[in-house]
């Protein structure tokens, strides 16, 4: 009957183990978190890059009716061309075409909204998309779809 009596020595962690663990997962969370804010800066580029090839096609069947290229957005809006969510404020990017005439047009998608990450990118009248984002520390990211 004695044996009923004694059971294990050990029924639950000591808190030295308990904060040892709780060290080791802040270690890992603390590399994951840089990784997972460049995933997510990195997929927001890639909506970008998206937008602007939204705007190029928006251009390209704009042109085939005027023979020109234009510099106003809303004008792409307005004839049907163009998503008006694209040029919401507040999506991250801002939009614009710098530069348009009857044979070419830049439109660019500006990082806005963030103070880590800053930058430009372009796409023109052939299809080219260019541009680069940086942050203090991290590696660029370029667009993953060019």
């Amino acid at each position: 009957m004695h044996h009923a009596r004694h059971r294990s020595r050990r029924e639950g962690f000591s808190l030295v183990e308990v904060m040892i663990v709780l060290v080791v997962i802040g270690v890992l969370v603390s590399f994951a978190i840089p990784r997972y804010d460049r995933a997510v800066e990195q997929s927001r580029a890639d909506v970008a890059v998206a937008n602007l090839r939204a705007i190029w096609s928006a251009q390209r069947m704009y042109w085939l009716e005027n023979h020109a290229y234009t510099a106003d957005l809303s004008t792409l809006s307005n004839a049907g061309l163009l998503d008006a969510s694209i040029l919401a404020v507040g999506a991250g990017y801002s939009y614009a075409v710098p530069t348009a005439d009857a044979s070419s047009f830049t439109a660019t998608a500006s990082r806005s909204g963030n103070s880590q990450w800053n930058g430009t990118l372009s796409i023109n009248e052939n299809g080219s998309v260019s541009g680069v984002l940086q942050s203090a520390g991290n590696r660029d990211i370029v667009p993953a779809y060019q």
